[in-house]
């Protein structure tokens, strides 16, 4: 592996670069260590033969951070990590460990459930397969994180959408008195595989600018591009982004249960 960058500033910015070296495919292995120098930097090690704890404790530790937007360095770790991966665009489908696609069970965009504690779960996109038993998430916050085959599970949508659809306050209410957000596919739409005809209508009087998202998104799909709608960036933490997120990982959904159906 060819980097232009060997040591870090940070901790988590050697992390960073090796979780995007894994993510493209280029790292040498898939399990990693980060070792402090006497320098005061740190540098990752390529772990080719771990043992059983070193690979759980890794996978552990990847796995509960959650990697949240927020939490990013500042530029110049960032600077650090791009140097160290050539800057290369998002991974692709093809995992790591050169597993053949066609045994994946869970293809990129597949909407999922993943087990963040014994009995909590929680929703999310598939974003990526690392290797033969990981894969890459991402959550409808925007949010990224690593799982094992046996921490995920196949979104239910009758199980999953309502309860998840819901208001805390709601649910509490009782059976149906909630009701769905306007700005979400119906999951019989999403099951169904058929993309409506026109995207969600924003009402707010104060945020008509959303809509120009929703149309994009929608225009996005519409023409089968369904990379581009994987790739669309949605930044801002408001409950409009929040929504557009949502929306984004609707139509992700609707597109795989549409290839599932073929």
């Amino acid at each position: 592996m060819d980097t232009t960058v060997s040591s870090f500033t940070a901790r988590n910015n050697a992390k960073r670069a090796a979780e995007k070296l894994i993510a493209n495919g280029k790292a040498s292995a898939v399990n990693y260590g980060i070792r402090p120098r006497d320098d005061g930097r740190f540098e990752i090690v390529w772990k080719t033969a771990p043992t059983t704890g070193e690979v759980e404790a890794e996978i552990a530790t990847a796995a509960s951070a959650n990697e949240a937007p927020s939490d990013a360095p500042p530029n110049a770790g960032a600077e650090e990590v791009a140097a160290a991966t050539g800057n290369e665009p998002a991974a692709s489908s093809v995992p790591a460990s050169g597993a053949p696609e066609r045994d994946n069970k869970w293809p990129d965009g597949t909407r999922v459930m993943v087990r963040n504690k014994p009995k909590s779960w929680s929703e999310a996109t598939i974003n990526t397969r690392l290797d033969a038993e990981y894969w890459r998430v991402q959550y409808p916050s925007g949010g990224t994180g690593m799982f094992k085959g046996g921490d995920i599970r196949a979104y239910d949508a009758e199980r999953d959408a309502k309860r998840a659809s819901q208001p805390l306050r709601a649910r509490a209410a009782g059976p149906g008195a909630a009701t769905r957000s306007r700005y979400a596919l119906d999951p019989a739409v999403i099951a169904a595989g058929k993309l409506p005809d026109k995207a969600p209508v924003v009402t707010s009087a104060a945020n008509p600018h959303y809509q120009k998202r929703f149309d994009e998104l929608h225009k996005l799909a519409a023409a089968g591009d369904w990379a581009a709608v994987r790739d669309y960036k949605v930044s801002g933490s408001n409950s409009y982004s929040k929504l557009i997120a949502r929306y984004q990982q609707d139509l992700l959904a609707l597109h795989a249960a549409w290839k599932a159906s073929q």
